[in-house]
Parts: structure tokens; sequence; C-alpha cells
């Protein structure tokens, strides 16, 4: 770890300063303050308290799973990221310091690292080893396990923050969404994925998957990852491999269509949706107005919502 990102970082419990010491001759983090110890694991310091509920275990026992069976970046990474950051300018991000708030397997840690001077990568789940590996080939980047709702990072140290397909996952989402702010420099921006509400056939098909998912939460994730492969063998055959026939042949005004976003990716990008989709306990969908709300309700100003198979959201913290 270097001496920049130890800079960083702040006790959990106390907000106290962290250093690096020796604990039975492994290494730790430690605060003088409060005498709360960190392990280093494999080069990753583990900041994370115990889930407070049961809904906040599963999600990270869900993810933790999800992003160790769908852990290769590529090849779909390169699209995943021209979609979520468009708009950004990338080379505004050299020398910058960077959060990635959920960072899963670090699909998009990966990528932002090619721009920015520091990223440092927060997940509290298992997913965080397969991060690491994910993006060993980049030294700027720094992995951490930590709790999104209980931050061990300082105020105002962010250039950049970004959180993409996590908040909606979050009981207090808003008060998470502050915390992240509260880390954000003043002229900082940050940027957010949350899912859309959506009215009409959409809309109904999502009412009847929120039905689904009273069942498949509560199923062991072996059995449900299983019933994803077998759902989505079937969306391909009969409704994704027929829209990139409707492609080829020229076929316009389908793009809009459920699914039709699996026309660019490969099976695997489909199978991992879709247990994602089943698989984490709780999930909010928003309208535009709302999420405008959400940003402004913590501080944000300069805010922009634009549709990406749900909404992005940028906002600035201000100076």
């Amino acid at each position: 770890m270097t001496d920049t990102v130890l800079d960083l970082l702040a006790c959990p419990r106390c907000r106290g300063p962290l250093t690096t010491s020796l604990e039975d001759g492994a290494p730790a983090l430690a605060c003088a303050e409060c005498g709360f110890l960190a392990p280093i694991v494999r080069g990753i310091p583990r900041l994370a308290d115990q889930p407070l509920t049961d809904e906040a275990r599963r999600t990270q026992e869900s993810f933790g799973y999800e992003w160790t069976q769908f852990n290769a970046p590529e090849p779909s990474g390169e699209v995943n990221f021209n979609d979520y950051f468009a708009g950004i300018e990338l080379p505004s991000l050299a020398g910058a310091t960077v959060l990635d708030a959920g960072c899963g397997m670090g699909r998009h840690a990966r990528q932002v690292a090619r721009h920015a001077g520091t990223v440092v990568a927060v997940d509290f789940s298992a997913a965080v080893e397969q991060a690491a590996h994910n993006t060993s080939m980049h030294a700027n980047v720094q992995c951490i396990q930590a709790d999104l709702t209980r931050l061990p990072l300082k105020d105002d140290s962010f250039d950049f923050i970004y959180s993409l397909g996590v908040l909606h996952h979050i009981a207090d989402t808003a008060g998470t969404l502050r915390g992240l702010v509260a880390r954000l420099k003043p002229g900082g921006r940050i940027r957010i994925y949350l899912y859309w509400k959506r009215s009409g056939v959409v809309g109904w098909m999502l009412g009847l998957v929120s039905l689904v998912r009273l069942v498949t939460t509560r199923l062991p994730f072996p059995l449900l990852k299983l019933l994803c492969l077998m759902l989505s063998a079937l969306l391909m055959a009969f409704v994704v491999l027929p829209y990139r026939l409707a492609n080829a042949l020229g076929i316009r005004g389908i793009g809009s269509w459920p699914l039709h976003v699996y026309t660019k990716y490969p099976f695997n990008v489909l199978y991992n949706d879709q247990f994602d989709r089943f698989s984490a306990p709780l999930e909010k969908r928003y309208s535009p107005a709302e999420v405008r709300a959400l940003l402004a309700s913590v501080g944000l100003t300069d805010i922009a919502v634009r549709p990406c198979y749900g909404w992005v959201a940028d906002g600035t913290k201000p100076a």
C-alpha cells in the first residue's frame, strides 16, 4: 500500500487516522485513537465489519458469489465502460484521485486506472479478491474491503467518485450517497447508476420479475445460478438471436425493446445479469425526477440524468 492511499484512510469506527503495523507478524492497519485493527490480507485491507442486518448479509454473500463466478472482465468490459462512462472527459482524470464505490470484480476500476492518478476500489464482499486480481496490472489501483455505509475514507479526499449499480441495493440509499459526497472534494464530481421505473408492458414485466424475486432471493446460489443459465439460454434463443437477425435485416425501431441491449454482448453477460437480477435481496427503482431529487437532497448541484438501461446521473459538490 502506498503512502498516498494510506493518507486517504480513516478508522471506520472513530474516524481517526490509520497507520500500518504488524500483528503477530502479519501486516495490519491500526487506529491509535480507538484500538481498531484491520488485517491486510493478500495486499487488501479488510476494513468491513459484519453486516448489521440479514438483508445486508445476503447482499454481501450474493455479490461475493456473483463476482467470483462471473469474474472475467473481457471481452465485454470495453463496451460496458463506454456505455456507463459516456460524457466523462477521461483526460481530465489525469492525476486525479478516484473512488470506485462498489467495485465488484473491478471491471470499471481496471478501465479507469488507465486515465487516473490513484484509484481506490471498494467492495464489502468477497468480490474484492477478484477485483484485486483483475486490476493487478495497474500499480495505481488499491482494492479495499469495506462497507459503503461505513466508509473508512477521509472526507474531502476524492476528485471523482462513481458508484454504478450499487446504491439501489442498499436500504439507506440517500444516507450512503450522502457519505460518498462527504468524501468528495469541493468541486468534485460524482456519477451513479440506478435502476429505472418503467410503465406499460415493460413495467408489467418488471412487476412480474419482482414477484419471482420473492422466491429466487431465498434460493441457494448454486441452484439459482443453474436456473439462470436455463433462463438465459431461452432468452438468447427466442429473444436475443431474433433481435440480431432483425438488426442484420435492417429492421428499425426495436432498439428500445426489452433485452435488445444484449445483442451487443456475449451470452455470459446475459447470464450474469439474470443472476444479478434474481439474487440480490433488495432492489429499488426510480423515475428521473426521483433521481434528481435524490442527488439534490445530498447537496449536489449541476445535476444531469440520462437513460442508459437505467439512469446514469451526475452531480457536483459545491466548492
